[in-house]
């Protein structure tokens, strides 16, 4: 065999080598900079196409270091969730924006992250709040939000790229209309101020619509946080000075302006009942 053939063969069979050494994860592409986060495509390793938005140091929890908050796509739902050395199951979650939160269920995704589906107004939501935090094993964990527009973009096309169908990024929220449904504070006439005293309330449908369960924030904005069906109620965490409202599919709200007060201890202090 001549040097030449030789030299080719030797050749032929490193790349070989070098290709069946090489994890699947190495097709990811180099991480991209967005502000403060980090967009990386191969990061699940149940689907080495989803992308991922990774911001750093968030708060200590179970690990005793400093967690990272990942929203990630799979192209088929969007997630959040924290890095998280503890038990690996299902736990119950505080999480929310600002001092609004709420629970969920988080599930273990079988590595080391607890992670949420989210919904296209939970996704939303990272777009028009400063902060988003989590409290876990005791611990909370807090991540400013600048920049999380264009970070969750860029995983939308970082997707698009890799071939995922439907990972398109929620739409930025439409601006407000100026219109007002019936029953609704005027835009701007009620918001929350500093939060400093918990307490938690119950909100009672007592209508034959589902409504939605809006906190209003600090400049008077509505952030849809639960849905509750007829005749059903869910709890909610929140501030003696964070207002809430009830509102139809028609746009229009029921029960007034809903607010906590953690002085109250009389029988069935916090619950709102709410009716047509």
């Amino acid at each position: 065999m001549g040097y030449e053939k030789r030299r080719r063969m030797l050749a032929s069979a490193a790349i070989l080598g070098i290709v069946a050494a090489t994890p699947a994860s190495a097709s990811a592409t180099t991480p991209v900079k967005v502000g403060g986060w980090t967009v990386y495509d191969g990061v699940d390793g149940k689907n080495p196409a989803a992308c991922a938005a990774v911001l750093p140091m968030g708060g200590a929890f179970r690990n005793g270091g400093n967690n990272e908050l990942r929203l990630l796509s799979d192209g088929r739902a969007w997630y959040v969730g924290t890095d998280y050395n503890g038990p690996k199951k299902k736990l119950e979650v505080y999480y929310g924006f600002g001092d609004a939160a709420e629970v969920a269920t988080f599930t273990w995704d079988g590595s080391s992250w607890l992670m949420l589906r989210l919904d296209k107004d939970q996704l939303d939501a990272f777009r028009g709040n400063p902060e988003f935090a989590i409290t876990l094993g005791g611990a909370e964990g807090r991540w400013k939000l600048a920049g999380a527009g264009a970070a969750i973009d860029k995983v939308a096309q970082c997707s698009r790229d890799r071939g995922l169908k439907s990972a398109a990024a929620a739409p930025p929220p439409p601006p407000p209309s100026g219109v007002v449904g019936k029953g609704c504070p005027a835009p701007g006439s009620v918001r929350s101020v500093e939060g400093k005293r918990p307490v938690k309330v119950m909100f009672v449908n007592m209508t034959k619509a589902p409504l939605d369960i809006h906190w209003i924030g600090y400049q008077g904005e509505r952030k849809k946080y639960q849905r509750v069906a007829p005749n059903s109620n869910v709890e909610q965490r929140t501030f003696a000075t964070h207002p809430w409202i009830a509102v139809d599919p028609r746009g229009n709200c029921h029960g007034g302006v809903m607010r906590g007060d953690p002085n109250d201890r009389s029988e069935g202090a916090n619950m709102f009942q709410i009716w047509d």
